[in-house]
């Protein structure tokens, strides 16, 4: 079988695309099962000669995310063509919070142009989305929830996100990426993108943050990424609470070796909807973590404590780890043998069973529509 992953992330937003088509890409090559290749989004668009080449010899393509404007012209070009075509995504659009920063854009349509002013997409972008949808043959996305509220448009399907094992060192049990240089302080932290804000004010681990910071002067919250609504919001003297930048895939393992604990909150609707890659990447480098009871980290229960969406019990289970830490280390540790479970390598054969049978289907349907039209 040979794929096509179309990404849709630019380059200084490389995150996403990495988790649902790069990291795949590399293992299904690896693997020697089937090939499959990158293409971005915009070259795919304008049809590079590379874009055309691959498509053209291509069983399946996949799209992730931007199924709007001149994509769904190109989709029913390859359908045409006798392509089966995938979209991929991992969020919850239709229920997106306003408080997150992409909302404008899926639901009012509002993009931002180069000289400060903003152009209105219409019909917005949610509703293309949707008519995208109709007309591929298939979707995946990394959340079953997420999976189940679409099933009445087309057939869904759960590919959960998947670890990369060489930038986690999970080959042969290698040991995990270098922590930079830190002092003595106790550090928690968390690491996301700005759709975040109500996980941590919803879910009451804000408030509870700044208990323990009162309580225990030595710990230092950690904040990586660009939200500093999230910093703002910290009520703590600023020695106890630090904004750490974004930086890039490659790099993101040797920060989370930098921090003592783990945080994963989680809260509402649109957050029931998310992947479990939090707890991946905690589970990974051998990090204690806590999260949000829920769907999301059921099925990473056994390394992780899961507490319930109160400020009561966020802080009692923070400061537990903290009164334990030393022990706590040491259990995470040895439950990193259990990543490599987790890897795309591992995943490979179940990917290319949902790929394949989503092909098999989409041709099966092909063939049945030519034998019925007329002549």
């Amino acid at each position: 079988m040979r794929l096509v992953f179309v990404t849709a992330d630019n380059p200084h937003e490389w995150n996403s695309s990495e988790w649902r088509c790069a990291v795949p890409a590399r293992a299904i090559n690896r693997s020697g099962l089937a090939t499959a290749t990158l293409i971005d989004l915009r070259e795919w668009l304008v049809g590079t000669t590379a874009a055309q080449a691959a498509c053209r010899s291509a069983d399946v393509i996949v799209i992730q995310r931007n199924l709007i404007g001149p994509v769904l012209s190109a989709i029913m070009h390859w359908k045409s063509r006798g392509k089966t075509i995938i979209a991929d995504f991992d969020d919850a659009y239709d229920q997106m919070p306003d408080s997150n920063p992409a909302y404008a854009f899926w639901h009012k349509g509002w993009v931002r142009q180069p000289d400060g002013r903003y152009e209105t997409l219409t019909p917005p972008p949610i509703e293309q989305f949707v008519w995208g949808l109709k007309l591929c043959h298939a979707a995946t996305m990394p959340s079953q929830r997420l999976a189940d509220d679409w099933v009445h448009l087309l057939p869904t399907y759960c590919v959960p996100n998947a670890l990369d094992p060489a930038i986690y060192r999970l080959e042969e049990g290698g040991a995990p990426p270098p922590a930079p240089a830190a002092g003595e302080r106790i550090r928690i932290g968390w690491g996301g993108s700005l759709s975040h804000m109500q996980s941590f004010t919803d879910s009451g681990v804000l408030t509870a943050l700044q208990r323990v910071c009162r309580a225990r002067p030595e710990v230092e919250i950690v904040i990586h990424g660009n939200d500093g609504r999230l910093i703002e919001a910290l009520k703590v003297s600023p020695e106890q609470k630090r904004l750490q930048p974004w930086v890039p895939y490659r790099e993101w393992p040797a920060q989370l070796c930098a921090l003592d604990l783990g945080l994963a909150p989680l809260c509402g609707s649109y957050d029931e909807r998310r992947s479990w890659i939090k707890g991946l990447e905690y589970l990974a480098v051998g990090l204690p973590w806590i999260a949000s009871d829920g769907p999301v980290y059921a099925g990473l229960r056994t390394y992780a404590t899961l507490v319930e969406n109160t400020v009561f019990a966020w802080e009692r289970s923070i400061l537990d780890h903290l009164d334990t830490l030393g022990e706590r280390q040491l259990l995470a540790r040895a439950n990193r043998a259990q990543a490599a479970r987790y890897t795309a390598d591992a995943q490979v054969p179940e990917m290319l069973r949902v790929y394949a049978s989503i092909h098999q289907h989409a041709q099966a349907a092909s063939a049945a529509l030519v034998e019925r039209t007329p002549v």
